[in-house]
């Protein structure tokens, strides 16, 4: 079972609505810049010619699919409340850069589409329900997603310069990074306000999960 930090913080000096919309903001705000980024980059290996098209395409890519997007914030949702739970967000970014890797060493990784859609399905899932799996189980889980996750996102690269290929991974875990630990504060908040949210949030990814599955296997 996960051990909660929850019982660390004095309610009275935590002021949760304010400070859930300020995650909530910095979470919009980088999707909005990502989106913005993603104006120059409909086909994003055609395009990455240089460093600065790189970052753009790192801060872009993790928005511009659903379930990219979808795990990531749903992964930062389960860290939160966890003690050294920024173990989980870690793993993940450091697992999509590994597996970003190991598309530009051409090692094959088959059928990533559809191990993403069932990892979207196992974190919302798990943000559903009471009982949560030990920390360690959750780092390895997530660590296996984000090779997926990697391996799918350096198809975008694999034509492009070494520096637009660096700075466009400097870009996606910029992206990743942000958007997780907000999710995590998130988490946090809700957890602490004793809030059912949560696990509306986890039914909704859940649907999402299961769409992205049935296209990948179709």
């Amino acid at each position: 079972m996960f051990q909660t930090e929850l019982s660390n913080r004095v309610s009275g000096e935590f002021p949760g609505s304010k400070l859930l919309y300020c995650h909530v903001y910095a979470i919009a705000s980088l999707l909005i810049i990502s989106l913005l980024s993603s104006f120059t980059l409909t086909q994003p290996h055609q395009f990455i010619s240089n460093w600065f098209d790189g970052f753009l395409g790192g801060l872009a890519h993790p928005v511009l699919g659903l379930h990219h997007l979808v795990s990531v914030v749903a992964i930062g949702l389960i860290s939160g409340g966890v003690v050294r739970g920024a173990l989980i967000p870690a793993g993940f970014v450091l697992a999509t850069l590994l597996g970003i890797i190991n598309h530009l060493l051409y090692l094959d990784l088959p059928g990533a589409q559809t191990a993403i859609a069932f990892f979207t399905i196992v974190f919302a899932v798990i943000l559903a329900i009471a009982n949560q799996p030990n920390l360690m189980v959750m780092v390895v889980l997530v660590a296996t997603a984000g090779l997926f996750h990697g391996y799918t996102y350096g198809e975008a690269i694999l034509e492009a310069p070494i520096s637009s290929q660096v700075a466009y991974m400097l870009g996606l875990t910029l992206t990743q990074f942000v958007v997780a630990m907000s999710a995590r504060e998130i988490g946090n908040i809700i957890r602490i306000e004793k809030l059912k949210n949560i696990c509306f949030v986890g039914f909704a990814f859940w649907a999402i999960g299961i769409v992205f599955l049935s296209y990948s296997i179709i």
